[in-house]
């Protein structure tokens, strides 16, 4: 783009740098504005996670590192990163998260429910497939799945 000529690819990578450093903030309000915008009423929240795995032989050092080896969709254990994305009934995005591929479904729950709280959510209800069904997510969510946020 013509009006682009001066940026160079170091301020990309500042912008998003500060863009990440502000995610929440930025997430909710373009949550909130887009739902206005299509005049949605947020009533049902629903939420899920998947895993993507790199073909790598180490995961990354330290606790800061996202790729940690964990259980990936085909059956072996590879440095992987865990997905998590909450939407409306209508499939407009609320919030998503990316977790350090050996964190637990219940430890993912346990950080969407703290970081959605205060959202104004009327109510959200916990969709997941068999896999993350357990006694420890339902726990969790106190249980009343329909009011985890």
């Amino acid at each position: 783009m013509p009006s682009c000529k001066g940026l160079s690819l170091d301020h990309m990578y500042y912008a998003m740098d500060h863009l990440h450093e502000h995610a929440n903030e930025v997430e909710h309000a373009l949550f909130w504005h887009t739902a206005n915008l299509f005049n949605r009423d947020v009533v049902l929240v629903y939420y899920d996670t998947t895993s993507v795995s790199f073909y790598i032989d180490n995961e990354d050092e330290g606790q800061e590192g996202l790729r940690k080896f964990g259980q990936a969709k085909e059956g072996y254990w590879a440095p992987q990163v865990v997905v998590a994305l909450a939407v409306t009934a209508e499939g407009l995005p609320v919030r998503s998260w990316v977790f350090p591929g050996s964190t637990s479904d219940v430890d993912t729950v346990k950080q969407a429910r703290e970081d959605l709280r205060g959202w104004n959510l009327h109510r959200a209800l916990f969709v997941a497939d068999s896999g993350m069904n357990s006694e420890t997510i339902e726990r969790t969510l106190h249980g009343r799945a329909a009011s985890i946020f």
